[in-house]
């Protein structure tokens, strides 16, 4: 979503003046059904999706989810399944629904036209209780296989094609976080295993790359990227293409002396490969959170957007993630909150499908015509049931909608003026100006000035053409059908309107 030439008005970073106008936030609309559902005896976790064209140019959503299975790993461990003490095996005859510990995790794939209706392929590759029809892709076994039992599931994915890489047989990328089940022996399920061993399994758990070719074969064997910074689970990793890098999204391992509490953080790397060994804390827990208390801060999704970058701030209650906030970054600046702390995705009502847990995918928002869709994993109870289910859900989004600025109709009617937004100045970078706007019912109009904000001949409001209703609609003067005179020069823009809404300009 990297666009130079697109400007938000989340903040007033573009704005040098303005009268009558307010600022308003964007609101999601969620569909009110899950999208995607798992296979029997599994559930839809964590996930990532990618918008790639097709040979036909169809527009094709792609996903990659982690598919948990509805037994607890945790229930499994301790009632000796994989064995006790120096024990290790596989005793089905000791759990009533025993699923093997390099099946406990998987990733799974699934691909949809239009983001709502998806459809998961029977791919052949791998064997879910007696049969290969079925849509995973990745299970534990040949980590299993390459690290002599050490590595058996995975937490978290993120998949990225990676054009800059000159092998196509390398052209996915896919980064999780993987551990063996056994990590937790005993600690949860005190099984008794030896300090050695305990030693060799926790030394394995860290981030891991794999790739493919076409992002649906995974053979390629694992790559140690990143070890866990902050003790966590936790991965998440975009692209920052305004700087030619990407983020992994992780946990600062502390908070202050004494006060622990899980805080989203994050480190950059201009390749896949080689990352810090420190993140940068991006938002400290204050008193809304009860620092830390009433909410953490469980991981964030960055993302650039327009000129500027984005990002979805997950809070959670003891390590479940019940809502996501929209956070802001400019260059230079820290990352702040774009509408303090209004929940941006906020749990559904009871009886929902994520009425328990909702938690962004592991990409940015997909555009699809003239609005966002928001890819998250909502959980909720099943009906009469005692354990969680998990699915796929998506909500939508105006393009650019994140926030705006409305009229303010008293302000108005007392000062009997227009509402008007003035710019800083902004470099023209194309030959048409664009302007997102809403319900102004014909009362918009543009100006372009110089930087002593004096009116540039040929772009005067008196001499706007009349703007229609629309996400990005193009500006014209009588005497000026484009910009692209003014290519390369800075203008302030000047935006006047008696009803409706600003949310971005194009220029």
């Amino acid at each position: 979503m990297f666009d130079p030439t697109l400007h938000l008005f989340v903040d007033d970073y573009h704005i040098r003046n303005l009268f009558a106008l307010q600022r308003v936030y964007g609101v999601l609309e969620k569909h009110p059904t899950p999208v995607l559902a798992d296979i029997p005896g599994r559930q839809v976790a964590w996930a990532s999706v990618i918008h790639e064209p097709q040979a036909d140019s169809a527009q094709r959503f792609r996903l990659w989810y982690q598919s948990v299975c509805d037994s607890s790993p945790h229930e499994m461990s301790s009632a000796g399944l994989y064995g006790r003490g120096e024990e290790f095996g596989f005793f089905p005859e000791r759990f009533p629904q025993p699923v093997r510990e390099t099946q406990t995790s998987a990733i799974s794939y699934a691909e949809s036209r239009d983001g709502i209706h998806w459809e998961k392929p029977e791919l052949d590759l791998v064997e879910w209780q007696g049969s290969t029809a079925n849509n995973i892709v990745l299970d534990g076994a040949g980590a299993a296989r390459q690290f002599d039992g050490a590595l058996t599931n995975m937490d978290t994915v993120s998949v990225l094609r990676d054009e800059a890489d000159p092998d196509p047989q390398r052209r996915y990328k896919m980064i999780c976080h993987w551990e063996t089940v056994h990590v937790w022996d005993n600690r949860v399920s005190t099984l008794g295993r030896s300090e050695a061993y305990m030693a060799k399994i926790w030394a394995a758990r860290a981030k891991y790359l794999t790739t493919s070719p076409d992002g649906i074969h995974w053979e390629a064997p694992l790559v140690r990227i990143k070890e866990c910074a902050g003790g966590s689970d936790y991965a998440g990793v975009t692209r920052d293409e305004r700087n030619g890098r990407y983020w992994f999204s992780d946990r600062a391992p502390i908070g202050l002396p004494g006060i622990r509490y899980r805080s989203a953080a994050f480190c950059t790397s201009p390749d896949l490969y080689h990352w810090p060994e420190t993140v940068e804390m991006a938002f400290a827990p204050g008193v809304y959170e009860d620092y830390g208390k009433r909410y953490e801060h469980h991981g964030m999704v960055p993302f650039n957007y327009g000129d500027q970058d984005l990002c979805f701030l997950e809070y959670s209650i003891t390590g479940r993630p019940v809502a996501g906030v929209l956070g802001s970054h400019r260059d230079g600046e820290r990352w702040r909150l774009v509408n303090g702390n209004h929940h941006f995705l906020p749990l559904g009502p009871t009886g929902a499908f994520d009425s328990e847990i909702v938690a962004m995918t592991r990409n940015a928002p997909v555009c699809s015509g003239d609005r966002l869709l928001f890819f998250y994993n909502g959980r909720a109870y099943s009906l009469g049931q005692s354990e969680e289910k998990g699915y796929l859900g998506v909500a939508t989004l105006r393009l650019d909608g994140f926030a705006g600025l409305t009229v303010d109709e008293l302000a108005e009617r007392r000062h009997q003026l227009p509402a008007m937004l003035l710019t800083q100045p902004i470099t023209v970078q194309r030959d048409e100006l664009l302007i997102n706007l809403a319900d102004h019912h014909g009362t918009a109009k543009v100006a372009l000035f110089d930087l002593a904000a004096q009116p540039i001949p040929g772009y005067a409001l008196e001499n706007c053409l009349p703007l229609a209703e629309g996400v990005r609609v193009p500006v014209s003067w009588q005497e000026q059908a484009t910009v692209s005179a003014l290519v390369g020069q800075p203008v302030l823009v000047l935006v006047q309107m008696q009803a409706g809404t600003l949310y971005a300009l194009c220029l």
